[in-house]
């Protein structure tokens, strides 16, 4: 029977498994916060079912303690009382624990408690902190850190409370407070918070009042002075949810000045022996083994970064490429105060891992290199901007158009500001979940399409000026490929040594960071939408026709409303043309504007191309778009009232549909081009254009020019033992001014760390084979895939080229596993949680595409085979690939095709071994690897030799009998009882 007055706890669970009704729940922990009395009950369960290592480490209970526990149907009742006393319990969120507090914890009680969860409070509040997982609390904890308990539970829960004291804090003291409207009545903040907290409830209830009541109790473990709980009921407070004009400028802090030093014309160079002595001063402070492979690979990098030319260094997994080129940047800018190195990596995760992670651990306190100045430049999309943000303050608020779901979204974006200077990038996935309006409202302040500094109301407070200023001040600038072709002169004539990270996949990336696109998804949104608007928001044209109508003298007004009329029905050409190219019978996808379609005409099959459709219907788009920014700007002329808020608003839409215009004109402009890629892009209801250029030429010269000492580098840049693929992905005919190689100092075949074999005897795919034969080769891999990672217990990296047989297979594999106990996991996104997940729970399985096959780190048990489930060869209809084949003709296999397959099918290898003592399987599911001799180069690319299996008898023998027993897992298998 629960108690008269509110009772507070905090509860986390430690699961592993399937989370089924039977099995999976291991651990449940309580810590109650009693006023005065903190109690901690807890209860580990018999799960049914054998566990592996990773979970006996975590849980630190044997496999005999769990087989003489009480089941859970056993303990049920006793935890569900014992839950039963509180009327409110604090969780952390993470999805599969979530599914046991929901169906297993609180499903049956006859008074659950009201359940608010820390996780999307933190994301909400904050969230700079990206907290993903429990483990991500704790280690921030200092209350873990420094009261180390017998159980890794008891350490959970006490993050967890220091946790719950931190966000009180923020919520309650932090944040301004604003004045009630009515006495009794809560302030709108308060009504933000406590829907915040509904939202995020598993019972609905006052959370506000929850919270609240809660702070008065919870003083047990590390008491604080809650006498501001209650906020004054004062008007002598900033109005509304913030006083923003007042509070950005404290919210984002100034960047410092750094002292300008103009640097020599001559360059100290770094020895061999200064860079030796900087490692080995690092290798001492973090109790590491030297590298030798590490330290060569040091000294060429600084040799390239002091000379002039492009250089390309390959440096195998297990080198230490990171720390050796950044040790190498940070000895140049040592002995050369005023210069700048910028380091460029292929993803924005890539980035955030060098700026976080290893600049970090470089800049040590004492070191040589700890007044090293680092920053990060990301692209303008990135940030929201300030001046968009009042202005949707101004219209949610002050105009009273927007709901309390609306200002929730919008309080979000300005805590993003606060504690993120205004990066939106990574919002979690629960905020996405509870506040779908946030996208709505991040497409009408993001930066990118936004952010006119001629226009901007906050010119002191712009985000991405701040954050560009930070670039300007640093010696050493973080950013990615996409981005390194399109730094502002300002940045690059203060630059002279670049370095190249992950130099594999920037072609690529400087063909995109290049291409011209236009979609039609987004001139709707950011266009057409906020002039005509909606069934529930009134368009910006009819709110200046009004203000015309009531404010301008007649005969103005009679031209400015007939502009206006003239401008809606431009709007519906555009919408028309749209629906012209939506129409035409090209599938989805995307394929070059002259390529051929097939589709049926009176009964038979014929070829098509629909260049000249499109071309028309884009001309027709093109020409009302320029009319639309044609008569904004007429409009603008006969108001002459640019004071006026409301008018001056035209001025960003004139921009918004010229730069439009302008785009398109580009795209239209050169068609058909042997330099350039046209592609039409076709996804459901939208669709989109581009044009990319085939040549890369002119822009390495453009690069090296800026950039005097270029290198590039990477763990796999060789292809069949030299650099010419590379080069002609580049566009490059000559050799680069030096070219070298650090292998692995992993050895695989000696060491026997790395099996690697092919089920010769699934039948050989073929694109155009009969379905009946594409059923078959579906279902013997499909059956062979499950057998591979059963048998290891999960541990298994799955990686596909086709996002088809990605789904395919995870929806065959989904009603399987869990009788097996495994977790699958499938790539969504940026997957940053299906990583971390996969990292964290040793029996998993994950399902990855193109950003899995490269640039992602497994160390550890937790991969021990990574399986390949069909050959990477490049996909013929690719238009880049496509365009290539038509302008190489006959050199188009041995220059790009046979080299793109075999690299990335390496690339794909090299996930496998990431540390010394990492061993595994390499499995391809793909039988041609055997059978078709244009298949036979793939295999040279390996460090291994490949073993066929040409029955699934041999496939499962060689399991049992040799690969089990070298990853010590032969002993788990035999008490998994698994029939063979």
């Amino acid at each position: 029977m629960k108690a008269d007055s509110p009772n507070f706890a905090i509860v986390h669970l430690y699961a592993t498994g399937a989370y089924g009704s039977k099995h999976g729940l291991l651990q449940v922990g309580v810590l109650s916060l009693q006023k005065g009395n903190a109690v901690l009950r807890e209860w580990f369960f018999n799960p049914e079912v054998a566990f592996g290592r990773s979970v006996q480490q975590l849980s630190k209970i044997s496999r005999e303690q769990a087989k003489s526990a009480p089941t859970w149907q056993e303990q049920k009742g006793e935890v569900q009382a014992h839950l039963a006393h509180f009327t409110h319990v604090f969780f952390f969120h993470e999805r599969h624990e979530q599914t046991w507090l929901k169906q297993y914890l609180l499903a049956g009680m006859a008074t659950p408690p009201v359940c608010a969860d820390l996780a999307l409070l933190s994301s909400f509040f904050l969230p700079h902190l990206n907290l993903m997982e429990i483990g991500d609390v704790v280690a921030r904890s200092t209350a873990a850190q420094k009261k180390p308990a017998s159980q890794p539970l008891h350490v959970a829960l006490a993050a967890l409370h220091t946790h719950l004291f931190q966000l009180l804090e923020v919520l309650l003291q932090k944040i301004p407070s604003t004045p009630e409207n009515e006495y009794g009545e809560p302030t709108l903040f308060m009504q933000l918070l406590r829907q915040v907290l509904d939202l995020g409830s598993i019972f609905m209830g006052s959370a506000w009042r929850t919270l609240q009541a809660a702070a008065e109790h919870v003083e047990t473990l590390e008491p604080l002075d809650l006498h501001w709980l209650t906020p004054p009921a004062t008007r002598n407070v900033p109005v509304l949810p913030f006083h923003l004009r007042e509070l950005f400028t404290s919210w984002l802090p100034t960047v410092p000045e750094a002292p300008l030093v103009k640097p020599r014309v001559d360059i100290a160079v770094a020895s061999d022996g200064l860079i030796q002595d900087a490692l080995h001063a690092w290798y001492k402070k973090y109790n590491l083994p030297e590298r030798y492979a590490q330290l060569q690979y040091a000294q060429f990098c600084s040799k390239a970064l002091t000379a002039k030319g492009t250089f390309v260094a390959e440096a195998g997994t297990g080198t230490g490429k990171t720390m050796g080129y950044l040790m190498a940047a940070a000895e140049l800018l040592r002995l050369n105060p005023g210069r700048k190195v910028v380091v460029a990596t292929a993803t924005k995760n890539l980035q955030e891992q060098v700026m976080q992670g290893e600049i970090p651990r470089l800049r040590f306190k004492g070191g040589l290199h700890a007044h090293l100045r680092p920053a990060i430049v990301k692209g303008k999309n990135n940030y929201v901007c300030v001046s968009a943000l009042l202005d949707l303050y101004d219209e949610l608020v002050v105009q009273e158009k927007g709901t309390v779901r609306e200002g929730l979204s919008w309080l979000y974006l300005v805590l993003r500001v606060h504690h993120t200077q205004g990066e939106v990038e990574e919002i979690p996935q629960n905020i996405k979940a509870i506040l779908p309006d946030t996208y709505r409202l991040l497409t009408e302040a993001n930066a990118q399409e936004v952010c006119v500094p001629k226009l901007c109301l906050e010119p002191a407070k712009c985000t991405y000026a701040r954050h560009m200023e930070q670039a300007y001040a640093a010696d050493i600038i973080v950013t990615n490929h996409h981005k390194l072709l399109q730094l502002p002169p300002k940045l690059t004539d203060t630059i002279q040594h670049c370095i190249i990270d992950e130099a594999d996949q920037f072609p690529d990336f400087a063909r995109s960071a290049l291409s011209l696109n236009f979609n039609i998804g987004v001139l709707e949104a950011r266009l057409l939408r906020p002039l005509l608007g909606t069934e529930k928001r009134k368009g910006f044209l009819t709110v200046v026709a009004e203000r015309v109508a009531h404010h301008v003298e007649t005969e103005t007004s009679l031209l400015v409303l007939d502009e206006i009329d003239s401008i809606h029905r431009d709007c519906d050409t555009i919408r028309a043309s749209g629906e012209l190219i939506k129409a035409l019978p090209i599938p989805g996808g995307e394929q070059r504007w002259q390529e051929e379609i097939s589709l049926q005409e009176e009964g038979r099959w014929v070829k098509r191309e629909f260049s000249a459709d499109i071309e028309q219907a884009l001309q027709e788009l093109l020409t009302a778009v320029q009319f639309v920014a044609g008569k904004i700007d007429r409009i603008l002329k006969l108001l002459k009232k640019p004071e006026d808020k409301t008018f001056s608003r035209l001025e960003t839409y004139k921009e918004k549909a010229a730069e439009f215009a302008e785009t398109l004109q580009k795209i239209t402009s050169d068609f058909p081009a042997r330099k350039w890629i046209h592609v039409l892009e076709k996804n459901g209801q939208n669709w989109a254009v581009c044009k990319m250029p085939y040549y890369l030429q002119d822009e390495m010269e453009k690069l090296q020019h800026v950039y005097p000492s270029l290198l590039f580098t990477s763990a796999t840049l060789y292809v069949a033992g030299n650099t010419q693929y590379f080069r002609n992905q580049l566009g490059r005919q000559e050799p680069f001014e030096q070219e070298v190689r650090y292998l692995s100092p992993f050895n695989y075949e000696q060491q026997e760390k790395v099996h690697a074999v092919v089920p010769a005897f699934i039948p050989c795919y073929e694109h155009k084979m009969a379905q009946a034969q594409k059923q078959n080769w579906l279902q013997t891999s499909m059956e062979t895939l499950l057998k591979c990672i059963v048998a290891l217990n999960g541990r298994t990296l799955v990686l596909f080229t086709s996002r088809r047989d990605m789904e395919d297979a995870y929806r065959w594999l989904h009603p399987r596993l869990p009788a097996y106990d495994i977790e699958l996991l499938k790539q969504e996104g940026t997957s940053l949680w299906e990583i971390r997940r996969f990292r964290q729970e040793e029996h998993s399985v994950l399902l990855g595409l193109d950003r899995m096959w490269s640039g992602v780190d497994f160390p550890g048990v937790t991969l021990s085979q990574v399986i390949v489930f069909r050959l990477p060869n490049p996909s013929l209809g690719n238009p880049l690939v496509a365009h290539r084949r038509e302008v190489e003709g006959a050199l188009f296999w041995s220059k790009f095709y046979y080299p793109a397959s075999q690299h990335k099918l390496r690339q794909g290898f090299g996930r496998l071994v990431r540390r010394e003592k990492d061993k595994g399987a390499f499995v391809v599911l793909d039988s041609r690897l055997v059978h078709t001799a244009r298949m036979q180069h793939l295999k040279d690319e390996l460090p291994v030799d490949l073993t066929p299996f040409r029955a699934s008898d041999e496939l499962q023998h060689w399991y049992l009998e040799e690969l089990l027993p070298l990853l010590k897992l032969r002993t788990e298998w035999e008490r998994r009882e698994i029939s063979s």
